[in-house]
């Protein structure tokens, strides 16, 4: 199963396969082009300027390389005098069963070649010519090689290998089927542990957090668990030898199950889920918001409205290991996103980007541009990397305000919200308490868990960078950006189900019924937010690095 991620445009030359194995073959790249002053340039870009190739370090525009404190780009080496590389897979399988080994081998490659680097599905990169990998759950895995000549030059050669169950394909799921059966790792995911430390009627009571007042579920975990005829003492005795039957899991687990599964979902990732698949209703839960909410909100709302650029299905095939025994490295993991900002100086909990007028983000907004990379968003209003739908709201009374965007998955399978990034315009906040907001999910047994901490930019837009769709809005406007960044909760509870509703809530600071004193003025603020807004889920565990870079996501507020 190839993820859904952008096409970085590799040219094949051979494509050879057999019995045994598979061998790619990839042409290398030409010379890296001159340094253009009008070109916009993201973190992996290379020029070549004044005899010597450059490689940029974040999003950068009209800056000439140099090695001066400060410069956004790194000098790689002298310019010219290498050969073309070619990177070469070859591995002893194409398809093997989980548990079995592979072996990457890149020593056909050729090239005056310095360094191999390989990355396998979502995991980390490794590096030498030769490396060995072992999969635990099915699916198919994409292998990337990437060969760096001494002078900086690469080669880039992709191939997929299939990983079946230990019987061939995956086998039929039933009432019968024991979780064991279905996914025999289900040890090393610390399934019986997610099961057991979040039972229904343990965990169902309400609160808010973020300062934003308080809310309960509307459905508790309880009711849910006696509504779907889930067995409580079947989990509590059987779930840790792993004779724990989909049956006992009641009337939902196994249909979501089977419908995940026929759709390419990892079976790894089913395993984890199913401590909510097996609470999860056929139909789509009404919000709930830890703000004003709806009892003090505006008449006038925007969307639904799908995402116009009609992305494909999207798949996350990593999903991590959910770290309930508290393990460093697991840990390090399961929370990498929140732990980012606490290891790098660059973020911090000063808003000082009110006048970032360099951000990316600004063009993003005017011109309807990915903001790391440039290209169009392909849609003309809301867009997505992945099928949701999009609407907005305002909820408040005083001088407490919240703007809304609602989201609900319109895919057949889940995602992980982990590293999201949401961006679109919105009223102007001026800096004044960001920290109180919120992410809400019905499927979480209370609205606390999870409690994500938040990287939060917001730029107050001077007339000259609003775009001239909305310049007729007679209010400040500001360009708002967030990232989700969860911790101490598992993945079950991040994750966004097929046909439900997650939701972004920031306060704003102002009395906005004074702003927007008619129905009309209204309704045009709610359209505009929900038209600009744009989600960014995170792929191959890149914590959405690029973006954050580009727009300079680097304010941290805690929820």
């Amino acid at each position: 199963m190839k993820q859904n991620r952008r096409d970085y445009l590799r040219t094949a030359s051979a494509l050879l396969t057999s019995a045994a194995g598979v061998s790619v073959a990839v042409s290398g790249a030409e010379s890296p082009p001159q340094w253009d002053p009008d070109a916009t340039y993201t973190g992996g870009d290379r020029v070549v300027y004044d005899g010597y190739i450059w490689e940029a370090k974040w999003w950068t525009k009209g800056t000439e390389p140099s090695v001066s404190s400060g410069s956004p780009w790194k000098q790689i080496g002298e310019a010219g005098g290498g050969t073309t590389p070619e990177a070469v897979i070859e591995t002893s399988a194409a398809t093997v069963s989980v548990g079995e080994t592979v072996t990457l081998d890149a020593s056909k490659s050729t090239g005056d070649i310095a360094t191999y680097e390989w990355v396998v599905g979502g995991r980390d990169p490794v590096t030498g010519v030769e490396t060995s990998v072992r999969f635990d759950s099915t699916g198919s895995y994409t292998v990337t090689l990437t060969v760096t000549t001494a002078d900086g030059t690469t080669a880039t050669a992709e191939t997929t290998i299939t990983v079946e169950s230990a019987g061939g394909s995956p086998g039929e799921l039933t009432p019968e089927t024991t979780i064991a059966e279905f996914f025999p790792n289900y040890q090393e995911r610390y399934i019986p542990d997610i099961f057991l430390d979040f039972m229904p009627g343990s965990n169902d009571s309400g609160g808010g957090v973020g300062g934003g007042g308080s809310s309960t579920v509307n459905w508790t975990d309880a009711e849910k668990a006696a509504e779907f005829d889930v067995d409580l003492d079947a989990i509590r005795n059987n779930v840790s030898d792993g004779s724990l039957t989909f049956g006992a899991l009641g009337t939902q687990a196994l249909d979501w199950a089977k419908q995940f599964r026929a759709e390419g979902l990892p079976d790894h990732a089913v395993a984890q889920l199913l401590p909510r698949l097996m609470l999860l209703p056929d139909k789509t839960e009404d919000p709930t918001f830890q703000g004003a909410g709806r009892s003090a909100a505006w008449d006038e709302t925007a969307g639904p409205i799908p995402a116009s650029n009609d992305p494909a299905l999207f798949y996350q095939d990593q999903w991590p290991t959910d770290a309930r025994n508290e393990k460093d490295a697991e840990v390090k993991e399961r929370d990498r996103v929140y732990f980012q900002a606490q290891n790098d100086p660059t973020w911090s909990d000063d808003f000082d980007y009110l006048n970032n007028y360099d951000s990316a983000l600004l063009d993003t907004l005017q011109n309807n541009t990915h903001p790391a990379t440039g290209e169009p968003l392909g849609g003309d209003r809301f867009t997505a990397n992945a099928p949701m739908e999009a609407s907005a709201e305002i909820h408040g009374s005083d001088w407490f305000w919240y703007q809304v965007l609602l989201f609900k998955n319109t895919s057949p399978v889940p995602y992980h919200l982990d590293g999201a990034v949401v961006w679109w315009l919105g009223p102007a906040n001026f800096g004044k308490t960001m920290a109180a907001g919120a992410y809400n999910n019905e499927q979480r047994p209370r609205p606390g868990y999870g409690h994500p901490q938040r990287d939060i930019v917001e730029i107050t837009l001077e007339d000259k960078h609003v775009p001239a769709a909305y310049a007729d809005i007679d209010s400040t406007l500001s360009a708002y950006a967030v990232r989700l960044a969860y911790h101490d909760s598992p993945y079950n509870m991040r994750t966004a189900y097929p046909g439900q509703y997650w939701s972004l809530e920031v306060s704003v600071g102002e009395p906005l019924m004074n702003k927007f004193d008619t129905s009309a003025k209204r309704q045009r603020i709610v359209d505009m937010m929900a038209e600009t807004a744009h989600v960014e889920l995170e792929t191959d565990m890149d914590l959405n690095d690029d973006v954050v870079d580009a727009i300079e996501l680097y304010n941290r507020v805690g929820n």
